[in-house]
């Protein structure tokens, strides 16, 4: 499952995965756009009044700054916490995001981005969620093809669009049918903070 569009697909994404966690059954997070908000997960546990402790606690994180750890992390890494853990759902947060550094090379960033369809089908086929946030894609030179190469991957995909004078959300399936959706948001701020 692939949304995309604005940054708040990150937020989205997230809240997604989330309907998955269990106890004892942690959603597993690769985070590629250093977005993962704790206090927006605090604010939302409050909300439902539960100990914000009880979802944090269920939550194990990965932050990938570039191509070679998240490299590392889809080469048996990733497969061997879903076991450890008994995740039943894994969010990739700006999955595409390391693999646009331009200091990277461009042969580099495909060949890395060639290892990504089969682990996120494994994934699928072992019964564990995956969801990919991807915001807008920076344009670099010679990748822009790889957002759509991921979508093409995707057994679903949505577009994110945002009204923030209204704060409203609105989101439409491209795939596999047509849909829209429009959400208001009760939880406050949808669009992520950046930690950097």
């Amino acid at each position: 499952m692939v949304f995309a569009g604005d940054d708040a697909t990150l937020t989205i994404g997230l809240l997604t995965s989330l309907r998955a966690t269990r106890p004892d059954q942690p959603l597993l997070i690769v985070d590629g756009a250093n977005a993962f908000d704790p206090f927006l997960i605090a604010d939302l546990a409050r909300k439902f009044r539960i100990a914000p402790r009880a979802i944090l606690d269920e939550i194990r994180i990965s932050r990938v700054f570039t191509c070679h750890q998240l490299e590392a992390l889809v080469q048996g890494r990733l497969q061997h916490a879903v076991q450890q853990f008994g995740s039943k759902a894994v969010y990739f947060s700006g999955l595409l995001d390391p693999l646009l550094d331009e200091e990277v090379a461009p042969g580099e960033a495909f060949r890395i981005f060639s290892l990504l369809p089969s682990v996120l089908h494994g994934l699928v086929r072992g019964g564990v969620l995956t969801v990919c946030g991807c915001p807008p894609p920076q344009q670099v030179p010679g990748r822009e093809h790889l957002f759509s190469a991921l979508c093409q991957t995707a057994a679903w995909v949505f577009d994110v669009s945002r009204e923030t004078e209204r704060d409203l959300v609105h989101i439409r399936c491209s795939k596999p049918r047509s849909g829209a959706w429009t959400w208001e948001p009760e939880i406050g701020m949808i669009a992520p903070r950046r930690w950097w």
